[in-house]
């Protein structure tokens, strides 16, 4: 991460000086072990901070990256040390080994692992470029205010086990591009939370996670609380799935007082499955919605079942109203509106959202 000082590290090398000492195991390590210390930053021996022990951990997201690219490693554990980061700069993971995974989980025995974002780099786009987000994806793809944007196409990641508030466009960022597809990524067991411009300005919160052109992500056993926009209110979510984002699971998830619908689809994602999560205070139109502007496609094979649901919207708003205000041009469909009116369906056949079955109306907090 080079908002946390970076740290030049030397290619490991491996001991003994024979020369037939085979090149696979300089090239190839497999599975290995990465330590990260992003506030252990300033040593006399840069040298000695490579990241292959505890005691030499290194100093960076960064620092881990040429770490495992000088290695070639295809399967690594980056294991983070216990604290709380209030990183510069966003963390930018581009390292992808062609069928390799690469896991992020906290160092057992250090203690929680809070990635804070009050202290990042304000944006440097125009005030018209920041109205232009939105829609523009390249506008969302420049502005620095995620915890770590994901852009490796060639093998797993999973995230487990950190926490990650006070960031103004979000948690993570997936971005896959057409014909670039990233897939296979988990995010497990983290929670985010105090995400928008409520808690921090200079633009406006998307998602949690926030997802385009991807396959097959899991995102499960998270936790959203308190993903909140002043202004925008509607457009942060907990979970967003864009731009042909497909075969995504969300399941065992909380989420509590997002002011945009927890969950949302737009421009022709499809076959995604929300399985088994609960709901509180959330949503400005419905907890999960399909959405298009003018000229996007419809979604389709997008299923909810077995969720959780409070009654009521982020806005104190019973669902079953079926009052959902005018948002042409915008074309949604919704799900937790009993009588749905003029932005459902939105001329979508078949419907992009169907229920499973087993989803529930509860109220009181379902956690």
């Amino acid at each position: 991460m080079s908002a946390l000082p970076a740290l030049a590290l030397t290619c490991l090398v491996l001991g003994g000086a024979a020369p037939s000492a085979p090149v696979a195991a300089a090239t190839d390590p497999g599975g290995i072990t990465v330590y990260v210390n992003p506030a252990d930053s300033v040593r006399k021996d840069a040298r000695a901070q490579d990241g292959r022990a505890p005691e030499r951990p290194a100093a960076s997201f960064a620092a881990v990256q040429r770490l495992l690219a000088g290695m070639g490693a295809t399967e690594a554990r980056v294991l983070i040390h216990g604290g709380t980061y209030h990183p510069r700069e966003e963390v930018n993971w581009t390292y992808s080994p062609p069928g390799g995974h690469i896991t992020f989980a906290p160092e057992p025995g250090t203690g929680p692992v809070v990635f804070d974002g009050s202290r990042l780099k304000p944006s440097r786009l125009s005030t018209a470029a920041r109205q232009r987000l939105v829609n523009d994806p390249a506008a969302v793809a420049a502005a620095p205010g995620y915890f770590m944007t994901i852009t490796s196409a060639g093998s797993g990641i999973t995230i487990s086990g950190e926490t990650i508030q006070n960031y103004v466009n979000g948690g993570i960022r997936i971005r896959g591009a057409a014909g670039d597809r990233v897939t296979d990524v988990t995010v497990s067991g983290n929670t985010f939370q105090h995400l928008g411009n409520k808690y921090v300005s200079g633009g406006t919160g998307y998602g949690g996670v926030h997802i385009t052109n991807s396959s097959h992500t899991v995102i499960e056993n998270n936790r959203f609380y308190n993903l909140e926009n002043t202004t925008s209110p509607g457009n942060i979510h907990g979970v967003y799935l864009a731009d042909y984002t497909n075969d995504s699971t969300i399941r065992g998830n909380r989420f509590g007082y997002v002011s945009g619908d927890p969950v949302r689809t737009r421009h022709n994602s499809k076959d995604n499955l929300v399985d088994g999560n609960k709901f509180w205070h959330t949503g400005t139109y419905a907890i999960f919605s399909d959405w298009r502007f003018d000229g996007e496609d419809c979604g389709r094979g997008n299923v909810f079942k077995n969720n959780q649901v409070g009654t009521v919207s982020y806005y104190g708003k019973k669902f079953s109203s079926g009052t959902q205000g005018q948002v042409s041009p915008i074309k949604v469909w919704l799900w937790g509106h009993d009588d749905p009116k003029n932005a459902n369906l939105g001329g979508c056949t078949p419907d992009p959202i169907t229920s499973g079955g087993g989803n529930a109306y509860v109220t009181t907090r379902p956690w």
